[in-house]
């Protein structure tokens, strides 16, 4: 088995436990993480990929999103006072 595949097959069953016990910061990695392909191989995914060259405005939304939402992942688990302020 590749390095690759082993690592997917490592990260499932950690993101199933983390949010089950509400370990949503490990989800928030996750999402950072995707932002660094992403944008090396200049495609990201919804729905379907979308590609920088073809819809730019596209792209650059996706990646801001995940990056934003991995951010607010992380920074509501090191300061969970603030993670409710909405609600």
């Amino acid at each position: 088995m590749s390095p690759t595949r082993t690592v997917n097959y490592v990260a499932l069953p950690i993101l199933l436990v983390a949010t089950v016990i509400g370990l949503y910061w490990v989800w928030g990695l996750l999402f950072v993480w995707w932002v660094i392909p992403t944008i090396m191989n200049r495609q990201a995914f919804l729905v379907f990929e979308v590609n920088r060259g073809d819809d730019p405005a596209l792209y650059w939304s996706i990646v801001a999103l995940w990056a934003v939402l991995g951010l607010m992942m992380i920074a509501a688990s090191i300061f969970p006072r603030y993670a409710n302020l909405l609600s």
